[in-house]
């Protein structure tokens, strides 16, 4: 072998070796840059502190467990409750009062076509809203209510929403310039009362306040979100957290929405523990049985596919009878509203 075949082979493997070293170093670095990025997101995560909507109903029971029963401190959340006083959890949420929580779809749909801030991680359960008549009504059908008057907590309300919806179903006008009813909105605590004294002929609610109506007036239910077709097999309450939540801390997004699917299960199979934690915290009036009478009709299986379907529907739904704008292709909507995380099924 030639010296100058020897030289040019020495020369190759130095030049192999000088690459895979090269590459080492660069590996390493990676590695030490994400480890050192990782560390770093989870110390921001660690001291970081979850604003949560302070919630009060009924159909909130998940986020009011995950809290009574330890299972934020289980999956590592700090927290702490908000009160948001008249504002919704979406308006909250948009002010940065809050980072998540849990609420009605139906209120959410139309904020979301507005470009509210959030994303939708989860369902948690169906029911929860009811169309009630008083004792002695003459309505007998929801095409009975043609004419009339209905009292509401707030005109765009999920109540309301869902009263729509049901008309709309069979087959009156709701639309705002020609609708078949009038909506009047009320104090939500005085809604009962107006029925009672004939001020209105029906008035829309949410649980638990259509159990402690029904028993303290003998109302009757016209329909029912838990249990009236083609609405009872949908998700009424959702878990939802912010864009920014999203974006900066992922991971407490992803506790957040374990935790509540997980409350939610545990809700299933204690639905009356469940009742007596809400009413003995607080969280929501009214006696334990009439409370867990309502409790029992929703169906407690959290979905995030579930969720989406319901979101769909909803927003075909108010897009008919003209509160979304026909120029919203509701498909696009529902996919830029959710947040698909990792375990979340």
């Amino acid at each position: 072998m030639t010296k100058k075949s020897k030289t040019n082979r020495l020369t190759k493997w130095l030049l192999y070796v000088g690459v895979a070293v090269i590459v080492l170093i660069a590996a390493v670095f990676s590695v030490s840059h994400i480890t050192n990025k990782k560390s770093a997101a989870t110390k921001k995560d660690d001291n970081y502190v979850l604003k949560l909507a302070d919630s009060s109903g009924l159909c909130e029971a998940p986020q009011q467990i995950a809290i009574e029963k330890g299972i934020f401190k289980k999956y590592g959340i700090k927290y702490k409750n908000v009160k948001i006083g008249d504002l919704s959890g979406t308006e909250a949420l948009t002010a940065g009062k809050v980072d998540a929580t849990n609420s009605l779809l139906a209120s959410i749909v139309q904020p979301l076509t507005n470009g509210a801030e959030l994303k939708i991680t989860t369902g948690l359960h169906t029911g929860c809203l009811q169309i009630l008549v008083g004792k002695n009504s003459k309505i007998k059908s929801v095409k009975d209510l043609k004419g009339k008057k209905i009292g509401v907590g707030t005109v765009a309300g999920s109540a309301a929403t869902f009263a729509k919806r049901v008309l709309s179903y069979n087959g009156l006008h709701v639309e705002t310039k020609n609708s078949d009813v009038q909506f009047i909105a009320y104090d939500s605590a005085s809604l009962p009362i107006v029925l009672n004294k004939g001020q209105v002929d029906a008035i829309a609610v949410g649980d638990p306040d259509t159990q402690i109506a029904i028993k303290n007036y003998g109302f009757k239910s016209l329909a029912s979100s838990a249990t009236t077709e083609p609405f009872k097999d949908e998700y009424c309450c959702v878990a939802y957290v912010s864009n920014k939540l999203a974006k900066e801390h992922p991971e407490i997004a992803r506790k957040f929405t374990l935790a509540l699917q997980e409350a939610a299960q545990w809700i299933a199979k204690n639905q009356s523990n469940s009742v007596h934690i809400q009413t003995e915290k607080k969280y929501i009036a009214g006696e334990e049985k009439t409370n867990l009478s309502a409790l029992e009709t929703y169906q407690w299986e959290p979905s995030y596919d579930g969720a989406k379907k319901a979101f769909k529907q909803t927003a075909d739904s108010l897009q008919d009878i003209g509160i979304i704008s026909k120029d919203v292709d509701t498909q696009a909507l529902t996919d830029h509203s959710f947040l698909k995380i990792k375990g979340v099924h």
